[in-house]
């Protein structure tokens, strides 16, 4: 008899403000588990959502672990170090006479609400102090470095308790011989201080943005290292045999090592985690909406990429970074409900968290939650609650409703559906401003909508937007951690070239072969075969005296390709900003080169299944009496999402339920599943409309 092989597993989690989620996948079928996240010790809530998924699968966490092939991380380390403000006391080395450029403090000031509020101070004046030195913009050195004065500068902060060092140059991307040698200088006089330089993170024009991811990268990682210690030793300990991949903000993975000493890259890590999860799936154009337990983020995927921001914002502070753009708004299943000072209902920021969570966890709460207003209007079943494992307490629920109702003046059911209405709105906003900054059309995208609460909003919210479908992925609960388990393994490298066009065709093959070298030289020591790895090459131009460039892909090398540019340049300028903006005869600058490579990791993956009959029947489970937006307390048909299979069609309003989410499909809304699992909703109410405007 021949001994069944044991499958090859890929694992993805991503650890949330709320819950931590897992996913895995042997190739052929897909399992899923949630547990609450520990916020003081994040390792724990990872281990116990892989206990609930190994359980799920019926093997050991050892021998699911022995087996596993891939593992990727998605992870709030980070970006919750950077809110709660507990990253490690930072100090930052400038240039002498530049002092005050981290104060002046470029970036977004105003508050969700509509107020201007101070950006984060993540460094304060007296911990930054100046370097005797100076580079000219060709890299020349104008002034030594005098090692002497570096070195009293480096000890004074030390001495005031600074804990990590930002080192940023003037023009140090062009030669970083000083911060090297900063560097060298603080590791020999203090080796327990880290030390982040600036021209190893972002060697690209922008002192200040440059300035800004250094400083966080610095802030940040002694937090992060703790953190990602405390994970590989208790995977290690548990039976994991393959190194972890980390998920960037950039859409792609790279190892623990590197994850270490660039952590900022990791900000926003679980969010992009669901993007690229969508560009996975394969849906087309879409807006994602990913309604988790502590915040609504928001992302587009246009013909077939998601839509990315050069100099990413965190915290309101412009950065460096190149990301996925991700928008984010405090409206999650554990965003608090609340009274302002005119007696007036309002919705988040502020999150109950995993800890005490929401009045009905049963845990210590006792403010309202989004997810208390649910359970209240009987869109959750408190017993259906992660399949039952996690009971939630609907008494408690309207207790803290009933508390918040006496203070604006409404009853527990209507503040139940006051908070509905308000984090809908919101989110809705959310996706508007989204689509209205990029100038694009909400009736030509589907609305993609997962995590724990987000496909009880899906439908509401691309009905007031016109949106014509509504996708919920089989995985939606759970959707950040396949992204996590599917990502490639991706690395960028950039150089400021600063040339006005047409360029020497010669002198960027070069500069693009030793971009090229580098990217190749990473993924090789990640593992990745060459014949793995795909290149793609950009360019990021501007208009002559213009304050911000645009990113157009190089499709070759050589003078024909170089020639183009131009060309391109133009035709992305117009598709990004319209005919009128155009600069007419303007001479055209090339700022920076950037190779982009993405290894393909082997990995099993689930394939799609066939279409079987549309009736529903099978998966119903009877009716409950539940509150719906536009229609109020009505009868509504629950469906078993878990039993519901492919080609399965229904009609609304109903309810269906899986064991960690349940979808809302609204009056007159048609619901079918298709090959991967996918609820796709078509919404009555927008196709409606846009019949009528054909």
């Amino acid at each position: 008899m021949v001994a069944r092989p044991m499958p090859a597993y890929a694992i993805g989690i991503d650890i949330g403000g709320t819950f931590t989620d897992c996913f895995v996948t042997d190739g052929t079928g897909g399992w899923r588990g949630k547990a609450p996240t520990t916020p003081t010790a994040l390792v724990e809530g990872l281990l116990a959502a892989l206990e609930a998924t190994a359980a799920d699968i019926g093997t050991p966490l050892r021998r699911l672990l022995a087996a596993t092939v891939h593992f990727g991380l998605a992870t709030t380390a980070v970006t919750n170090c950077l809110a709660e403000r507990r990253g490690a006391p930072t100090g930052l080395l400038v240039t002498g006479g530049f002092a005050d450029l981290w104060p002046m403090a470029r970036g977004h000031r105003l508050g969700v609400d509509g107020m201007n509020h101070p950006l984060p101070v993540f460094v304060p004046r007296r911990w930054i102090a100046e370097v005797p030195e100076r580079v000219d913009r060709d890299g020349r050195v104008v002034k030594a470095l005098d090692e002497a004065g570096s070195a009293a500068a480096i000890d004074r902060l030390v001495a005031d308790g600074v804990e990590a060092l930002a080192v940023c140059l003037l023009w140090s991307f062009r030669n970083p011989a000083h911060e090297r040698r900063v560097r060298a200088i603080a590791e020999a006089r203090h080796p327990g201080v880290h030390v982040s330089c600036s021209a190893e993170l972002f060697p690209v024009l922008r002192e200040y943005e440059r300035m800004t991811t250094t400083v966080l990268n610095a802030y940040t990682w002694r937090a992060f290292s703790a953190f990602m210690d405390a994970v590989e030793a208790r995977l290690a300990g548990a039976g994991l045999g393959v190194p972890i991949a980390v998920m960037q903000s950039n859409g792609g993975t790279f190892s623990a090592a590197e994850a270490r000493a660039k952590p900022v890259f990791l900000a926003q890590s679980g969010p992009v985690a669901g993007v690229t999860a969508a560009q996975a799936l394969g849906a087309g154009d879409v807006i994602t909406g990913d309604m988790g337990g502590t915040s609504f983020d928001v992302a587009v995927v246009h013909d077939g990429a998601a839509e990315r921001r050069a100099r990413a914002e965190l915290f309101g502070l412009w950065t460096g970074m190149a990301m996925v753009a991700v928008s984010s708004i405090g409206a999650g299943g554990g965003s608090l409900a609340w009274a302002d000072a005119r007696g007036l209902l309002r919705v988040g920021p502020r999150s109950a968290g995993a800890e005490p969570g929401p009045a009905c966890y049963g845990r210590g709460g006792s403010e309202p939650a989004v997810t208390d207003a649910l359970v209240a209007l009987g869109l959750i079943d408190p017993r259906n609650f992660l399949g039952g494992r996690f009971a939630l307490d609907g008494e408690r629920a309207v207790g803290a409703l009933a508390g918040l109702g006496r203070t604006v003046g409404l009853d527990p059911e209507a503040t139940a559906a006051g908070v509905y209405r308000l984090a809908c709105e919101q989110m809705t906003l959310a996706v508007k401003g989204l689509l209205v900054e990029r100038g694009l059309d909400p009736r030509r995208f589907a609305f993609l909508c997962y995590g724990g609460c987000g496909p009880l909003f899906g439908a509401p919210i691309a009905r007031a937007l016109g949106i014509g479908r509504v996708l919920v992925p089989a995985l939606s609960a759970v959707f950040s951690a396949f992204g996590a388990a599917t990502a490639d393994v991706r690395r960028e490298a950039a150089r400021t070239l600063f040339r006005p066009l047409p360029a020497d065709a010669g002198e960027l093959t070069a500069c693009f072969a030793a971009l090229e070298e580098e990217v190749r030289t990473a993924m090789r020591g990640e593992g990745i075969a060459p014949a793995r790895v795909t290149v793609r090459r950009e360019c990021d131009l501007r208009f002559h005296r213009q304050t911000w460039e645009v990113t157009v892909p190089l499709r070759s090398l050589g003078a024909a390709a170089v020639a183009r540019l131009a060309h391109d340049f133009r035709a992305r300028y117009t598709a990004l900003y319209g005919t009128g903006a155009l600069a007419g005869g303007s001479a055209i600058d090339l700022v920076n080169c950037r190779v982009v490579a993405l290894g393909r990791v082997p990995r099993p993956a689930p394939a799609p299944a066939s279409l079987g009959r549309a009736d529903a029947r099978a998966a119903a489970r009877g009716t409950r009496t539940a509150w719906l937006p536009g229609a109020g307390r009505t009868r509504v048909a629950v469906y078993d999402g878990e039993r519901l299979a492919p080609g399965m069609a229904l009609r609304g309003p109903a309810l269906v339920e899986r064991r960690d989410t349940t979808i809302l499909v609204g009056a007159g809304d048609r619901a079918s599943v298709d090959q991967r699992g996918s609820l796709a909703i078509e919404v009555a109410a927008a196709l409606a409309a846009r019949a009528v405007a054909r």
